[in-house]
């Protein structure tokens, strides 16, 4: 009961941020989404005769607003100061779960849907788990920017995540951290450059492939691969994304980064 508690006064203070900004009634929606993220992640929990286990390394939720008006509310009411990531954590903690010690709980912002209709969900989340077998390091791997002007003409790495856009850091309307891309374009105006979008892709490790994926974040201008001469397009706003090979050249707008394996 405690952790319900400290939630409705949370949900008090936001309730009033969010009114306070977006009118009477805008903090609604956010705050029944709150709860149901909450307790789907509780259900999460498994319950043997050792206690309670929360059997996941990463927890990623995905906030998907139909309207640029609902995502700043979104940002507001979930964004700020990590509210939703502690809510989670802290419900956990009040569970006395076990879970493991690099949980990470991911909160992503969508760019609007565009598409506001009662089926279209709010939100997804997903569960990975650890992986036992995975024991060797992320492979390095290199970027080579071909075309448009970039804050560095190569960027080396060694991240299980790497994301792509325009300017360094986004903030929303209220000035607020929302991403810090890894490979950033500049927003210098110029055409190629504005092709690419603030939030426009991300690169992720699968673990259990042993390979790297590449996911178009519902870009305006779309992301492409260019591999042996044939071009692939990425679907937008596909969570899984499509497999990269080492040398891709991967078109993001009119702005092209050549990716690479780094062997030892």
């Amino acid at each position: 009961m405690e952790f319900w508690d400290k939630l409705v006064k949370a949900e008090q203070n936001i309730r009033k941020q969010v009114e306070s900004v977006f009118g009477r009634g805008s903090a609604q929606t956010p705050l029944e989404m709150r709860r149901e993220i909450i307790e789907q992640v509780e259900s999460r929990i498994v319950i043997d005769a050792s206690g309670n286990h929360f059997p996941y390394s990463k927890v990623i939720v995905q906030l998907q607003p139909p309207t640029s008006a609902l995502r700043d509310v979104f940002a507001s009411a979930f964004l700020q100061d990590q509210s939703l990531k502690s809510d989670v954590l802290s419900k956990l903690k009040d569970t006395q779960a076990k879970y493991p010690s690099e949980l990470d709980v991911v909160i992503e912002l969508l760019e609007p849907s565009g598409t506001a209709t009662e089926s279209a969900p709010l939100f997804q989340l997903d569960f990975e788990k650890p992986d036992p077998l995975r024991k060797t390091e992320i492979p390095s791997t290199r970027y080579l920017v071909l075309k448009g002007a970039a804050e560095q003409s190569e960027y080396a790495m060694k991240k299980e995540r790497v994301l792509i856009g325009r300017l360094a850091e986004v903030l929303d309307r209220e000035g607020r951290l929302v991403r810090k891309n890894d490979v950033v374009f500049l927003d210098n105006g110029e055409d190629i450059n504005s092709t690419v979008g603030r939030i426009h892709a991300r690169i992720w490790f699968d673990a259990e492939k042993n390979e790297f994926c590449l996911i178009d974040e519902a870009s305006r201008y779309g992301t492409r691969i260019i591999r042996e001469g044939r071009s692939i397009e990425i679907p937008g706003g596909n969570s899984r994304g499509v497999l990269l090979r080492s040398g891709d050249e991967i078109y993001l707008g009119q702005a092209c980064v050549r990716f690479e394996m780094v062997r030892p």
